[in-house]
């Protein structure tokens, strides 16, 4: 009978052992489901996010590290700080930006135009303070505060700067001459202030360098802010046929279809003029190239 008390118990225990491994074994299943779903998850939120990385945290963190190498005398990459090249553009910018805003096409009275130039992704980009210099009103936006910090010490000192915070995580910062104001933060982020306000537009590669989904949204900002009869001056990356990077970037290889897509310049603009070579650049079988966009009556 105790022989037999001892089995009973022996096989009581086995079979709570045995349950209790099962109920372990599924929870551990569920577990496992649960860690391959958030996986999926965080995979998808990533994938999503490098879709939008103007606007996400993440890139103004590798924003931000790609600036503080370039301000820290590392490689310069798309940096272009030959003052030449930035008077050719304001000179095409003058030229093509005499033609009256209301769209009409009469000539603007005005020999040498004041301009309202703005000018998207700017990071510290020297023809903002080179314009400024000129007599015109200049307005730039960039995500990186280090660039755009940069960009207000070609102005002069902090003292000759306000600073304002503005909702949605931007800041702005008004010159003492009243005729700079920097914007740092999102470029996507509507800027209501500069709405019908710009006269032309200074686009050095920021929309080369956006793939292709990201553009609309670009588009949609640069067409809300130009008065109609304004324009857009764009200075793109041209790629040989035979370049290894033709079909990759950014840099993106960008032509006018490209700029004047529906979806794109193609709805609000007119194009107006190829520039052609603007000037050399140091790399093999890729040329700077301009073109003129005209905004459309709204």
């Amino acid at each position: 009978e105790a022989h037999n008390n001892h089995n009973t118990n022996h096989n009581h225990n086995h079979n709570k052992e045995s349950a209790t491994k099962e109920v372990m074994r599924q929870e551990l299943a569920q577990i496992a489901t649960l860690i391959s779903v958030t996986a999926l998850l965080i995979a998808s939120l990533t994938s999503a996010s490098l879709s939008f990385t103007i606007s996400a945290s993440g890139l103004a963190m590798g924003w931000t590290d790609t600036w503080d190498d370039i301000l820290n005398g590392g490689s310069p990459r798309w940096k272009v700080t030959d003052l030449s090249a930035k008077e050719i553009a304001l000179n095409y910018i003058k030229e093509y930006a005499k033609t009256s805003i209301d769209g009409s096409g009469a000539k603007d009275a005005t020999e040498d135009p004041k301009l309202r130039i703005f000018c998207p992704l700017a990071g510290d980009d020297m023809f903002v303070h080179y314009a400024w210099s000129k007599g015109h009103t200049v307005s730039s936006v960039d995500l990186v505060p280090a660039a755009v910090a940069a960009m207000r010490q070609q102005f002069g000192g902090e003292e000759e700067w306000t600073e304002e915070e503005l909702p949605k995580d931007i800041v702005k910062w008004t010159h003492k001459s009243g005729r700079a104001t920097l914007y740092q933060g999102d470029a996507f982020t509507p800027l209501a202030a500069l709405d019908g306000t710009i006269d032309a537009v200074y686009d050095k590669d920021s929309f080369g360098a956006l793939d292709p989904p990201m553009r609309v949204d670009f588009c949609k900002r640069v067409s809300e802010y130009v008065k109609p009869g304004g324009i857009v001056y764009t200075e793109v990356k041209f790629k040989d046929a035979d370049s290894p990077s033709r079909n990759s970037g950014p840099p993106y290889h960008v032509e006018e279809k490209d700029l004047m897509e529906a979806d794109k310049f193609g709805s609000m603009f007119e194009y107006v003029a190829s520039l052609g070579e603007l000037y050399p650049l140091p790399i093999p079988g890729m040329k700077q190239t301009g073109h003129i966009l005209r905004r459309l009556a709204k």
